[in-house]
């Protein structure tokens, strides 16, 4: 008995310390994660993100959006990839020489985005076998997608200047080769609401590139920093401004309208002659604000006075402003 147990504790010991060459200890210090600060940058930094999206897109879309930023996770690149269905709309951007990201959306989110675009309600999809856009829709859809390249600019002006250029907007998961398949990314996703449909958008991004472009001081100094900065004697001054701004007097000129006579007519003109003007009497009238157009509006009178009252706000590019 004595030498059967002392064969095998001879054994173990052998077996014990080849196993000791050859494996290799692993350190679970070393997981990369972030930082409690960190992570209240990345949700300042993201939910900016989704504000900026919805005041960029509500215009544009006339309907009701909304983003909601859920839970912040790291992922491996393989693994979340092979969690997204075939048919899924990605838009590819590049942030420096090496980095790139993607966000990635529902195709029936997508698909409602193309539909209220067009004009239509913004319904769900109902025809389950279609996966892909044509040419044609894609290049709609290039449109309100480039707003989110926007807005993700907005949401960093604080902490990093970025400028993220669209690359490609693919279909295809399998086809989007952004980062080695072991290589940690940082999956940013919303619950996003788009008319009568709702569904998920996700922003993917390199965790080491996140982790880099975050301020080293903690959140609660940087708050505390852009607070004070706010208060400064500069930043005051522009409210300052305004106020001498609205005191200010502008010449307000409303046209009746306009004629074009001969000199030699012009000079035989007598009190009670008329002149015909190129305005309708059914016609809004030009209110020039300085020397541009801005109102039109129909004359009338107001306690005893000659008066106009404002029927629209001209825009840049409207024909009577440009007049």
């Amino acid at each position: 008995m004595r030498q059967g147990a002392g064969s095998y504790d001879e054994i173990m010991r052998v077996a014990s310390s080849r196993r000791s060459e050859d494996a290799t200890k692993y350190n679970f210090r070393k997981t990369e994660r972030f930082t409690g600060d960190q992570m209240k940058f990345l949700e300042r930094v993201f939910v900016s993100f989704s504000e900026a999206v919805t005041t960029n897109l509500a215009p544009l879309l006339k309907s009701r959006f909304k983003m909601e930023l859920r839970s912040i996770v790291p992922r491996s690149y393989s693994s979340y990839l092979n969690s997204l269905p075939e048919a899924t709309p990605m838009l590819v951007f590049r942030l420096e020489q090496d980095v790139r990201g993607f966000i990635d959306m529902d195709f029936g989110l997508a698909f409602s985005l193309f539909e209220r675009l067009m004009g239509g309600k913004g319904q769900p999809m109902h025809d389950e076998t279609r996966d892909s856009f044509t040419d044609l829709e894609k290049a709609i859809l290039q449109k309100p997608l480039a707003k989110f390249l926007d807005a993700y600019t907005q949401a960093w002006r604080d902490l990093k200047p970025v400028k993220p250029q669209l690359e490609s907007f693919e279909f295809n998961s399998m086809a989007v080769h952004i980062a080695s398949p072991s290589d940690l990314m940082v999956i940013v996703p919303y619950q996003a609401d788009i008319a009568s449909a709702s569904g998920d958008i996700n922003v993917v991004l390199p965790f080491r590139y996140l982790r880099d472009c975050i301020p080293k001081t903690s959140f609660d100094e940087f708050v505390i920093s852009k607070t004070s900065a706010a208060t400064s004697p500069q930043a005051q001054a522009g409210p300052a401004i305004g106020r001498k701004l609205e005191s200010a007097r502008v010449p307000v000129i409303v046209t009746l309208g306009r004629a074009e006579l001969m000199f030699q007519e012009l000079l035989s003109i007598e009190v009670g002659d008329t002149i015909r003007l190129d305005t309708e009497i059914s016609q809004p009238l030009r209110v020039r604000v300085g020397d541009k157009n801005k109102f039109l509006g129909h004359p009338g009178t107001k306690d005893g006075k000659l008066a106009c009252k404002i029927s629209r706000v001209l825009q840049e590019g409207d024909e009577e402003a440009d007049e």
